[in-house]
């Protein structure tokens, strides 16, 4: 049986990325991956010749994250663009408000609806700016620390104490709070804030409404489909000596007395290894790879505090569409850069509403709103290739047709039965909403529709559970030093040589591209490898101010 240095339980962003920087370090490291692919919900689907990103797409952290420098993701296929506007909030009335990740034009446009808004929301872009740049950002890619620490360390300098403030607020009141007379603009941040199902009147995460705001404005999509990104993390593991075991799902983490050493895969397979990381969620690694038993003998009510995991309150909804042509959105006459925009916000005009369809979401009732966005108007290679011309009806040459993709926060059990039943049903309602915002799709041919309800989300991937697409609630009791608890948010386990660098562990879900990193740094640490990378330029000056450690 073949010895390795790190065995890595699932192959999704976060499971390469550790596995890559380990292997470029000279450990030997598996993956073992229970899908067919690597990549996890970083992934592009092909379908007649057609592509859909059918989860993650928007990359909000692609300029921030040092493994895009460290691991030359650029030399190994992934780009980026970053399409501006970032945002375009439509009204039922025909405006657009367009947000940039430029203040002055984001002013000039929220100058259309309030001059005063216009300069405060410049001066509070800028403390956002601010808080992230030299705070959030780089803590996001150092490890956490408990709460009376953390508040030790940046509590008493100005930014400290404003995230400190900030975190205890919801997001709500903090956009509430901003001063804005404009109900438009203040329903489009609460939007941005929530959009990835972030409660609107849960405290303790207000941290996360600069990291929202700022990173959405800047938020990218990975050029030719959003597998590009795993797939480049991939080729660097494989590059520097990294294996891929797939079709194989663990059974049980394999224990030596009280220390992890290797897995089992639920067909009998046995691998062996000095240690094991786990990037599933706390339920899989800790109830089902161990059990109990093993779990308390390491840490007596671990298994207590596992079993109340929270998973999300809401999921998502996505609908794909394949048109002959590209939207045109009615409010393009209010401003022309609405049709330009990376996403097109409708079906809400007030904070009032999205609070509103976010409560209905929760009680299993889905509404009509979302945002869309037409990824073959800013990157051309993801247009649907030749094989296009067989689908069903499709007259259109196929370099005509446009691929868009529909998205809202929606219930994972819907109130009125099986999604399974109602997907197309709530596909046409959503779809005669997006014609009322841009109405020449009233008369376009429509060659696909590919509705993808929260259900499927669960069904694809176990992590996911409830269609949770982080993995896990942002609740206080979930987040920064508690997540997932407060004796594995810093990757270690009371299991020995049993680690843990998925979503449901600091900093959380999304692609941050930042547990797996971290997690590395531990891991080699452990096993006495000398680490190839250094620490970025803006964190280290975060850490010489004492804003991270």
């Amino acid at each position: 049986m073949k010895q390795y240095d790190v065995i890595i339980i699932g192959g999704g962003h976060n499971g390469l990325l550790a596995g890559a920087y380990l292997a470029k370090a000279g450990a030997k490291v598996l993956i073992l991956e229970r899908r067919s692919e690597t990549g996890g919900a970083i992934m592009t689907d092909e379908q007649s010749g057609c592509r859909l990103n059918t989860h993650a797409c928007y990359m909000m952290m692609m300029d921030k994250a040092p493994a895009y420098n460290d691991l030359q993701l650029q030399e190994y296929g992934c780009t980026y663009i970053t399409p501006q506007p970032a945002v375009s909030f439509l009204t039922k009335d025909g405006k657009a408000l367009c947000l940039y990740n430029d203040p002055e034009k984001s002013a000039r446009s929220i100058a259309r609806f309030s001059s005063k808004d216009a300069d405060k929301f410049k001066k509070i872009y800028a403390e956002f700016t601010e808080l992230f740049d030299e705070c959030i950002g780089p803590q996001t890619y150092r490890p956490t620390l408990p709460p009376l620490e953390m508040l030790d360390l940046v509590g008493n300098k100005p930014i400290g104490k404003r995230l400190f403030e900030l975190s205890e607020k919801t997001p709500w009141e903090i956009i509430n709070e901003c001063g804005f007379e404009s109900e438009t603009l203040k329903a489009a941040l609460l939007y941005l804030t929530t959009m990835w199902g972030i409660n609107p009147e849960v405290s303790g995460v207000g941290f996360l409404v600069p990291l929202y705001i700022v990173r959405m404005l800047n938020a990218a999509l990975v050029r030719g489909g959003s597998h590009r990104l795993s797939s480049a993390i991939y080729k660097v593991f494989i590059a520097n000596g990294g294996t891929v075991e797939d079709t194989l799902e663990v059974g049980q983490i394999l224990m030596d007395g009280s220390r992890a050493v290797g897995v089992k895969t639920t067909n009998g397979l046995e691998f062996k290894a000095k240690c094991v990381i786990s990037t599933v969620d706390p339920p899989q690694t800790f109830l089902r790879f161990l059990g109990e038993e093993r779990i308390n003998r390491a840490a007596p009510g671990l298994a207590e505090t596992i079993k109340g995991w929270v998973w999300e309150e809401v999921s998502h909804y996505v609908l794909h569409l394949i048109v002959d042509r590209p939207p045109e959105f009615a409010a393009a006459t209010f401003d022309p850069d609405a049709d330009n925009a990376f996403i097109q916000i409708m079906g809400v005009d007030t904070m009032a509403e999205v609070l509103a369809n976010f409560k209905a979401a929760a009680k299993g009732e889905p509404s009509l709103w979302g945002h869309v966005t037409t990824f073959t108007k800013f990157d051309p290679s993801q247009k649907p290739s030749v094989l296009a011309r067989f689908l069903p009806e499709s007259e259109a040459p196929t370099r005509s047709l446009q691929v868009l993709r529909f998205e809202n926060i929606a219930p994972f059990s819907h109130k009125g039965g099986d999604w399974e039943d109602l997907k197309d049903k709530y596909a046409a309602q959503l779809e005669k909403l997006l014609c009322n915002y841009a109405p020449n799709l009233t008369g376009a041919k429509f060659i696909r529709r590919y509705a993808y309800p929260p259900t499927y989300i669960e069904q694809k991937f176990l992590n996911m559970q409830k269609g949770s697409i982080k993995h896990g609630e942002y609740i206080s009791t979930q987040m920064g030093y508690l997540r997932p608890n407060d004796l594995c948010s810093r990757y270690r386990t009371p299991v020995q040589g049993l680690y843990v660098a998925g979503a449901s562990v600091y900093p959380g879900g999304m692609v941050l591209l930042a547990n797996g990193y971290n997690a590395a740094q531990v891991v080699a640490e452990d096993l006495g490898i000398t680490p190839w990378w250094s620490i970025p330029a803006n964190i280290k000056a975060a850490i010489d101010k004492g804003l991270a450690i």
